[in-house]
C-alpha cells in the first residue's frame, strides 16, 4: 500500500520552444522541499537547434529524466513546470554563478528548491544488501502476453544442466518494477538472487503500464493482475529447462491476494508463499491501517475518528455502486478540517488555501473513482483461501501497520483449516515492517530512512520452505 506522503506523477506533454543559453546546459542538482517532504532531484537542460529542452529526474518517486512540457531560461531566470495528479507544480528560479536557487508552487501550496551545477547523472541510492556482479546464475530479459497486455521482466536460471522448479514473484499494489523497488529497496531482486542461488528459477516481470510493460495498472484489478500470473506460468511451462510440476507464486501485499486467485484458477501453481498477505476485505483493510498509521503519525484521535467515518461512507458508496460524487461535500468538509489541524509552519506555506483544498478533493475523487480501487474495497480474500488445499507459506511483519499480522493471520489461517489444507505455515517476523526491514515503529513515513535489508530470517524461512515443499 502506498505511504501518506504527497508525491509526484510525472506525465509527458510537448516541450516549450526557448532561446538557448550555455550557462545553463548540463546536469543541475539538488533538493526540492515542500513542508516536511525534502526531495532529492536532478534537472538536465540540452540544446535542440534553437529549443532547450528540459528534464527531471526524482530517484525516490523513481522518475528518470522525464521530459518536462514547460522550460524557459531568459536573463538568468528559470521556470519549468511539473504537471501531476495534485496539480502543476511551478518551479521559478534565479542562477548565479552555478548555482540556481527558487521557489515552487503546487495546489495552493509554496516550497523550495535549489540547484548546483553537476558533472554526472543522479544515482539513486543503493540497497544496503549489494548483489555481487558477475551473478553464478544466467539472467534473460524475457517477455510474454495476457491478450493484448506485453508483460517485460527477468527470468534468472542456475546454470546446472536439468529441469528447475520455479518461482513467480507478484508485486504489491501500485505501479511497481519487475524489482519491486521501494525508495531504493529492491525487495524482488534480492529475493530473486537468494533464491536462484539456491537452485530455483525465478521469474520477476514489470507491472502493466511500467518498465517496458503495456497497459494501465490503476486502470486494472486484481482480478486482472490474477490473470497476468497465469499468463507468467504458460510462459514458463513452455521452458525446456522448467519442472512444470513444481511452479509456485510468492505474492507481497497485494501480490498475496494475485497469488491466491491464480492458485484456484490453474491447476499447475504446486505452492504459494503469501508475505503481508490480506485476510479481511479492502475496505476493513483501509480502515486498519489508516488507524494504525495516523495514530503512530501522532494525529490526534479525534482527527483520526473523523477520517475513519469519512472512509467509511466511501467504502459503503463503493461497495454498493454509488456515485462517489455524491460524497464530494463530505471529502471537502474534512479537508477543509484537515487544514486547521496544519501547524502555522505549514499554513504559512500555502499561498491560496481553496485551491489547496479543491486540488486534493479532486485528487480524493479521482483515486476512488478508478477501476482498482473500486474493486480492491469490495473483495474479501477469505472465500479464495478457503479453495486453496496446495502447501502455503504465511509470512507476517510484527510491526506491519498496513496490513497487521493481529488482525490478518488468525482469519488467512481460518480459511485454510476450513478448506482442508493440511500444509500451511505461518511465521511473524518481529520488529519487522511491512517491507521487512526492522523497523522503529513501523509506519510507511520510515521506509527510505531504514537500512535496505530484510530482518533476519526472512530469506532463510522462504528458501528452506520452499525447498522442503518440493521433495
Amino acid at each position: 500500500m502506498k505511504t501518506l506522503l504527497r508525491i509526484f506523477f510525472i506525465s509527458i506533454l510537448t516541450l516549450s520552444q526557448i532561446n538557448a543559453q550555455k550557462e545553463i546546459l548540463g546536469y543541475w542538482s539538488g533538493k526540492l522541499k515542500m513542508i516536511s517532504i525534502e526531495l532529492d532531484f536532478q534537472i538536465i537542460v540540452t540544446k535542440t537547434n534553437k529549443s532547450l529542452n528540459g528534464f527531471i529526474s526524482i530517484p525516490t518517486q523513481k522518475v528518470s529524466e522525464y521530459k518536462l512540457p514547460v522550460f524557459t531560461y531568459k536573463k538568468n531566470q528559470i521556470h519549468f513546470e511539473l504537471p501531476s495528479s495534485a496539480g502543476t507544480a511551478k518551479f521559478d528560479g534565479k542562477l548565479k554563478a552555478d548555482s540556481i536557487n527558487g521557489t515552487l508552487l503546487q495546489a495552493g501550496m509554496k516550497g523550495t528548491f535549489s540547484l548546483a551545477k553537476s558533472t554526472k547523472p543522479i544515482v539513486q541510492n543503493q540497497p544496503a544488501e549489494q548483489i555481487d556482479e558477475p551473478v553464478p546464475y544466467l539472467k534473460d530479459d524475457i517477455a510474454f502476453k495476457n491478450g493484448r497486455i506485453l508483460l517485460t521482466g527477468t527470468l534468472t536460471t542456475p546454470k546446472s544442466e536439468g529441469k528447475f522448479p520455479a518461482i513467480i514473484l507478484l508485486t504489491g499494489n501500485g505501479p511497481q518494477d519487475r524489482d519491486e523497488d521501494i525508495f531504493g529497496f529492491k525487495i524482488f531482486k534480492i529475493i530473486a538472487d537468494y533464491l536462484t542461488r539456491k537452485g530455483f528459477a525465478v521469474l520477476r516481470y514489470d507491472d502493466r503500464g511500467v518498465g517496458g510493460s503495456t497497459g494501465n495498472t490503476m486502470q486494472s484489478t486484481t482480478e486482472d493482475f490474477s490473470n497476468d500470473a497465469l499468463a507468467a506460468i504458460d510462459f514458463l511451462k513452455k521452458q525446456s529447462n522448467i519442472d512444470r510440476t513444481k511452479i509456485g507464486l510468492l505474492g507481497h501485499s497485494e501480490g498475496s491476494q494475485i497469488a491466491e486467485l491464480a492458485a484456484i484458477n490453474s491447476k499447475d501453481v504446486s505452492f504459494i508463499v503469501l508475505i503481508s498477505g490480506n485476510g479481511v476485505d479492502g475496505g476493513k483493510a483501509l480502515i486498519e491501517q489508516q488507524k494504525l498509521i495516523l495514530k503512530a503519525s501522532g494525529i490526534a484521535d479525534s482527527l483520526i475518528a473523523q477520517n475513519l467515518e469519512l472512509q467509511n461512507k466511501i467504502n459503503y458508496a463503493l461497495s454498493n455502486d454509488i456515485d462517489i460524487n455524491s460524497l464530494q461535500k463530505d471529502i471537502k468538509a474534512f479537508a477543509e478540517k484537515d487544514y486547521e489541524s496544519y501547524s502555522k509552519e505549514v499554513k504559512n506555506s500555502i499561498q491560496d488555501k481553496e485551491t489547496y483544498i479543491n486540488s486534493n478533493v479532486q485528487s480524493q475523487l479521482n483515486v476512488f473513482n478508478n477501476p482498482w480501487f473500486k474493486f480492491y474495497v469490495k473483495y474479501d480474500p477469505i472465500p479464495t483461501l478457503e479453495k486453496i488445499k496446495i502447501p502455503v507459506l504465511m509470512l507476517f511483519g510484527e510491526l506491519d501497520l498496513q496490513f497487521p499480522s493481529s488482525l490478518n493471520k488468525p482469519r488467512m489461517e481460518e480459511a485454510l483449516v476450513k478448506a482442508g489444507n493440511k500444509n500451511f505455515k505461518s511465521i511473524v517476523f518481529t520488529k519487522a515492517n511491512h517491507l521487512y526491514q526492522e523497523a522503529k515503529i513501523g509506519s510507511p513515513t520510515e521506509y527510505s530512512e531504514l537500512k535496505k535489508e530484510f530482518v533476519p530470517g526472512f530469506l532463510e524461512a522462504i528458501g528452506d520452505w520452499v525447498l522442503n515443499v518440493i521433495k
